[in-house]
């Protein structure tokens, strides 16, 4: 399946356009909290700094994504990175004013929003319902690999170069993605017409209109348990007496286990079995995090915070998938930034909250807790899905017998 999709020249370009794009954020958000920290010498404001880089995207995925429904989806990704690589150039001008800056960082951010939606939709038309689920383990997999990449540097470029460099890079990653899409990914006219213009209500009803896709959308929740330790991993490492790097080493690994998770999952698991798997998945991603409770030390946490995020990388291709595959294609961008938008929202509430929740009961009694948060979340959405009721909610691609209850 692999070979297959790579033969495909507009999924090989859209790949490497993506990785482009993901590998230039991080150069990005290295170089804003290096700007930011140098102007104010505050880490407090230069964390707010650092937040417009994700906190936009939310309000740009749930308000935005339906012009990739209404628009044809290539020249929508085609603008949106011409945009992007005027924004991110004015930030390397060294006399913009922090103010400026931290709004050209807002205007990236919200416009990267409904870019995830539409080129998700957009993968929808150039995969077939087969590959689909193939192609975003894909996606997801190199995605990893392209924010470690963007990291290490981003680090590298600004301590030999300057943080403003990062920026330069930036901004000819996103107009090499414009121009490989432009010129390798096929036209498509819009799926939807201008008249069927969709209200943001509209997105929330298509996603919560069908068992099926019902369960898909409450699993984006899931976030809030999955991605939350990530918030409090610096005060557990100190917590064991253990030097700063081992932050890097619990993210770096849990990252290193989700690529290694999802190319097994691909490999072992058949496309046919994938709608059965899937919320036993959610339900086994907090199991490993319990773990952390019982001490252990850090390779115990390696181990646990490593199968954690594997299965929930698992559970996160699973989810786009089948959710794609369920949406009508006139409202298949608006669809999936709705859930990308309350996945982004979970996942920033969580850290918030494990922050607290960690002050109060200690880093590693939090990370079990979330585990066990996680564990009782996903029997909602879980019990949602075996039970849907009619082919009709199932994924496309599935057979009879993978659907019925």
């Amino acid at each position: 399946m692999i070979r297959t999709l790579f033969a495909g020249a507009e999924f090989r370009v859209m790949c490497v356009s993506e990785i482009l794009s993901v590998t230039g954020d991080q150069l990005s958000r290295v170089g804003v909290t290096l700007v930011a920290f140098s102007r104010t010498d505050s880490a407090a404001l230069t964390g707010l700094v650092y937040a417009l880089t994700y906190l936009p995207n939310v309000l740009g995925a749930f308000f935005f994504s339906s012009v990739g429904d209404r628009r044809p989806r290539r020249e929508v990704l085609v603008g949106i990175d011409a945009v992007r690589v005027v924004s991110v150039a004015a930030m390397a001008v060294s006399s913009v004013p922090l103010p400026v800056l931290c709004l050209l960082v807002a205007v990236g951010s919200f416009l990267n929003g409904p870019y995830k939606a539409v080129r998700l939709a957009l993968l929808g038309d150039v995969l077939t319902a087969e590959q689909y689920g193939a192609g975003m383990a894909v996606r997801q997999s190199a995605n990893q690999v392209a924010q470690l990449a963007g990291f290490a540097l981003g680090g590298i470029v600004s301590s030999a170069f300057g943080p403003r460099l990062c920026f330069v890079l930036d901004a000819v990653t996103f107009a090499a993605a414009a121009v490989l899409v432009r010129a390798y990914v096929r036209f498509r006219p819009a799926a939807a017409t201008p008249a069927q213009r969709r209200s943001v209500l509209a997105g929330l009803r298509v996603v919560w209109g069908e068992k099926g896709r019902r369960a898909i959308f409450l699993s984006t929740f899931s976030g809030l348990f999955l991605v939350a330790p990530e918030g409090v991993v610096a005060p557990y490492v100190d917590g064991l007496g253990l030097g700063s790097a081992w932050v890097g080493y619990l993210l770096a690994g849990a990252a290193a286990f989700s690529i290694l998770g999802l190319a097994l999952f691909t490999r072992l698991v058949p496309e046919r079995s994938r709608p059965s798997v899937f919320p036993f998945v959610s339900l086994a991603a907090g199991t490993p995090l319990l773990l952390v409770a019982l001490g252990g030390g850090p390779y115990l946490a390696l181990a646990a915070f490593g199968l954690s995020s594997a299965l929930w990388s698992v559970q996160v291709v699973l989810s786009v998938s089948f959710l794609a595959a369920m949406l009508p294609a006139e409202q298949r961008s608006q669809g999936m930034g709705v859930a990308a938008a309350t996945n982004l929202t979970a996942a920033g509430l969580g850290t918030a909250l494990m922050g607290v929740i960690g002050q109060a009961t200690g880093p590693a009694t939090a990370i079990a807790l979330a585990g066990g948060g996680c564990i009782l979340f996903a029997l909602w959405p879980g019990t949602l899905w075996i039970r849907r009721a009619t082919n009709s909610d199932a994924p496309r691609g599935t057979s009879d017998a993978a659907v019925r209850d």
